[in-house]
């Protein structure tokens, strides 16, 4: 609700400042008095823009230049120095205030707070001192930083828009003189407009179409592009996606967040942003048109004269449709929203039936899955019922209103047509004028749908970044787990207490020491927090006290019960996280007969899901193969060897032992049979609430 509020207030404040300009100069003022009081407040709100959002400041620059461009073309031409054509093609002399009213109004709403939640997301972009990504070939050379190269797109597309504008006002202006020299039947002045002024008009409007689209399409990908790799690394950095699910931030499907909500989030800021202005800059040149046209307007079948009585009737007229558009558009915000939820929450499911679909297949779900798929899929149909339901109520008044519109200033003007107070062009150019400012007045009218789709993105992206902003927090030196290198050559804890993410103390050790170079077996109940001990020492469990101390400059491999198989050939899966060519083919193909996978070693450019196409069993062995190719100093499994039989798990220890000589084992493990294939035991025994670790004990011998 605050993002259409902020767009309802914006129009006001145009609207505000429009009747402002026209009550303190109802004449409209001569060009040098009207540049030289703009050009005062110009460089007085260049300096309030200092401090404002990076974006935000890159439209009160170009707006300061366009002020400069449009005072500057405008002296030239009443100087006589430039040629009749251009002269003819220039906007009126208000448009150069007009660029002041923009860059005031830019300036005011950047403190709001919906306008700061969006500039929050969009400022690091084009405020970022990277170098021009190497991936997109277009205006790469357009500046030197790839901020500056977003802030110059940015700057150029504005330019593009006001110079759109331009020509629409000029076309105003055409379409009276051309309409007047119809009705005056004078054949010369017809065919100069048509030939001089229509064919260079239109010829340069679809050069600046077409031009608009480039740059506005190449700004969006790179756009994309730098603020995708930069949420990507984020979010995969120091353990973030880890820690996210603890931040207490609604951050589901961050998959949908980077792929689906960026894209929409950037479209949708550029059309906001840069069209909304575009608007505004017709709302002004139009509104002062309609004013001069309607100065001395009589009421139609009275004598009573109201100056600039067309402008306050189409104010009326648009504030009024605002109003009821936002009453009857309201509800689709909270449905908006509602949508990405639900349609997240499906594609979701989809995708977990299709990694588990041997799970399913196993135990006969089909069937549970198709009603659990049912269920999701019909709060899709049923939100979005509603919001057809909704729209049709909003299009039945938005298209009543915007017929009128095209009927009303005719109506209100053809009896002074017919009075022949006007002629037939001045009729043509007042209902042009009120159809545009009309326009430019209805913006959220018709943009009412686009603006609650993108306060859900805004809102969505918003809680991502909390949400990996905490989850960052929980990983700095600064929390309760403070991690070192205080050791010279075992793994050491002191005063250490593990939490779960409800609070609740699982783990406490005053002290504990894993030796180097001596096979460790960590044994104790299920739920005890051996897993969660793991976890700590790798650094990636926020929750607790204490401090962990890990040799400083040696390696560690944790290998979970489940190991991660990415997508991708198996060389890929074998040698992760590492690139592919880090390992030459004759030791991955060792690494893998090691590990008890010889039938594998003929498949390692085959492009397949090997984690559907491997056991349980087989996914161990094969991170097992990773460990080889690692050497890690360190070596931590966690139930690595459960899927194996206890012959392989035993001949799997034993080379391990062989082949990593200089490697110490940590194991978590329940079999008994682990014993004799570790050096020393910590037991995890409960103590009250939580569980302590004793103190490693040397195995007993077989």
């Amino acid at each position: 609700m605050g993002l259409i509020r902020t767009g309802l207030g914006i129009q006001a404040v145009v609207t505000a400042v429009c009747a402002a300009i026209l009550l303190a100069f109802p004449g409209v003022p001569s060009p040098p008095l009207y540049v030289s009081l703009a050009g005062f407040a110009m460089a007085g709100i260049l300096l309030a823009a200092n401090t404002i959002s990076a974006y935000l400041k890159v439209f009160v620059s170009v707006y300061g230049v366009g002020y400069l461009l449009l005072a500057g073309t405008k002296a030239l031409a009443a100087a006589g120095a430039l040629p009749p054509v251009v002269v003819a093609l220039l906007p009126p002399a208000f448009a150069a205030t007009g660029a002041v009213v923009f860059a005031a109004i830019v300036v005011a709403i950047s403190h709001l707070e919906p306008i700061r939640a969006i500039t929050l997301i969009a400022d690091p972009y084009f405020a970022n001192r990277d170098a021009p990504t190497k991936e997109i070939s277009l205006f790469r050379r357009f500046g030197s930083t790839e901020g500056r190269i977003g802030r110059n797109l940015v700057a150029l597309s504005i330019f593009v828009n006001f110079a759109d504008v331009a020509l629409t006002l000029r076309f105003n202006f055409f379409y009276r003189d051309m309409y007047n020299s119809l009705q005056e039947y004078d054949a010369a002045a017809f065919w100069y407009q048509l030939l001089w002024i229509f064919v260079p008009l239109a010829a340069l409007n679809i050069a600046i179409g077409m031009f608009d689209l480039f740059v506005d399409s190449s700004l969006l990908i790179r756009w994309r592009t730098w603020l995708t790799h930069s949420l990507t690394g984020r979010w995969l950095g120091a353990g973030t996606h880890y820690r996210i699910p603890f931040t207490g931030e609604e951050a589901d499907n961050p998959d949908q967040r980077i792929q689906s909500d960026v894209d929409a989030f950037i479209r949708q800021t550029t059309t906001l942003s840069i069209r909304l202005l575009s608007q505004a800059a017709q709302l002004v040149s139009f509104i002062v048109i309609l004013w001069t046209l309607s100065r001395d307007f009589v009421v139609p079948f009275t004598d009573t004269l109201i100056p600039g009585f067309l402008v306050w009737l189409v104010i009326v007229y648009a504030v009024l449709g605002t109003w009821l558009t936002h009453l009857i558009g309201r509800p689709l915000i909270g449905l908006n929203f509602r949508q990405e939820r639900v349609e997240a929450d499906f594609r979701f499911a989809l995708a977990r039936n299709r990694i588990y679909s041997e799970q399913i297949a196993l135990l006969r779900g089909e069937k549970a899955e198709i009603t659990r798929l049912s269920g999701l899929f019909h709060f899709v149909v049923a939100n979005y019922t509603n919001i057809i339901f909704r729209r049709i109520k909003l299009i039945a008044f938005t298209f009543s209103y915007r017929q009128a519109s095209v009927i009303f200033p005719m109506v209100l003007a053809a009896p002074s047509f017919f009075a022949k107070k006007i002629t037939l062009g001045a009729l043509q150019q007042t209902s042009q004028a009120f159809g545009q400012v009309q326009s430019s007045l209805s913006f959220f009218v018709d943009s009412y749908t686009t603006l609650a789709a993108y306060k859900a993105n805004t809102i969505r992206l918003g809680s991502f970044r909390r949400a990996m902003t905490k989850a960052e927090a929980m990983g700095a030196t600064e929390s309760g787990l403070t991690h070192g290198n205080a050791t010279s050559g075992d793994v050491t804890a002191q005063g250490l207490v593990l939490a779960l993410p409800d609070g609740r103390e699982i783990v406490a050790a005053d002290t504990l020491v894993l030796r180097k170079g001596a096979a460790t077996l960590v044994t104790g109940p299920s739920g005890s927090g051996k897993s969660t001990l793991f976890r700590a020492i790798a650094g990636i469990w926020p929750f607790g006290r204490g401090r962990l101390d890990v040799p400083a400059g040696q390696s560690a491999l944790l290998l979970p019960q489940r190991p991660y198989i990415p997508l991708g050939t198996l060389r890929g899966a074998v040698v992760y996280p590492n690139e592919a060519g880090a390992f030459p083919d004759a030791e991955i193909r060792q690494a893998l007969i090691d590990a008890q996978l010889p039938q594998l070693v003929d498949h390692l450019d085959e492009d397949d899901v090997w984690e559907r196409r491997l056991s349980g069993g087989e996914q161990q062995r094969l991170a097992i193969a990773r460990a080889l190719l690692a050497k890690p100093a360190w070596l931590f499994l966690d139930e690595s060897t459960a899927s194996l039989d206890e012959p392989a798990e035993a001949g799997i220890y034993r080379m391990l032992r062989e082949r990593l000589p200089g490697t110490t084992i940590v194991s978590i493990g329940h079999r008994s049979t682990l014993d004799a294939l570790h050096d020393r035991r910590v037991v995890l025994e409960k103590e009250g609430d939580r569980f302590v670790p004793r103190a490693p004990q040397a195995m007993p011998a077989e």
